[in-house]
């Protein structure tokens, strides 16, 4: 079998005003770059089972590479599967959501405050109660248009019969 899978999907659009968040509790971290704008975020810590990135694959192509992409925006989701995670690609990230809220349509003043303070300071999620929390959480994804997940499942699973096809060519290619 494998210790280690990575799938990564590139989108030719600004992902630095969208939200990640999970449904699980996961160390984020972000980066801005010099525009103060996310440029990278990590869900998780590089020894978990699981470890997703989101980053500007335009900007680090030009920072390591010294290539310049000729599109305009050019982000990569990247899902790196450890241990028994590899085995669970098919769900690997069925509790993460990348999504575009649109917290002016929030009707109630004080919900939209608190959503507002969410999506700007990580730091508040943790002084919630775990009932606000989901409520909140859920609160997001209900007034969010997008959730580029469900773009990512189904590309995933157009694509699943190709994918095994190849872990098992390399599995046994491993075997002899």
């Amino acid at each position: 079998g494998f210790t280690r899978l990575d799938l990564a999907f590139d989108f030719e659009h600004d992902l630095s005003d969208y939200y990640a968040m999970t449904d699980k509790a996961v160390k984020k971290t972000i980066f801005y770059g010099r525009n103060g704008k996310p440029e990278t975020k990590y869900f998780g810590v590089r020894d978990s089972d699981r470890f997703i990135r989101i980053y500007n694959k335009k900007q680090e192509r030009k920072d390591n590479a010294d290539i310049e992409i000729t599109s305009e925006h050019l982000w990569r989701v990247e899902i790196e599967l450890k241990r028994d995670m590899v085995d669970m690609w098919h769900d690997c990230f069925d509790d993460l959501h990348i999504l575009q809220p649109d917290w002016k349509s929030i009707q109630r003043t004080s919900d939209r405050a608190i959503v507002f303070m969410l999506l700007n300071d990580e730091e508040e999620w943790g002084k919630l109660h775990r009932n606000s929390r989901k409520k909140y959480k859920n609160l997001i994804k209900e007034i969010s248009p997008v959730d580029l997940t469900k773009l990512m499942k189904s590309i995933l699973k157009e694509n699943e019969k190709q994918l095994q096809k190849q872990i098992n060519f390399w599995i046994l290619k491993g075997v002899t």
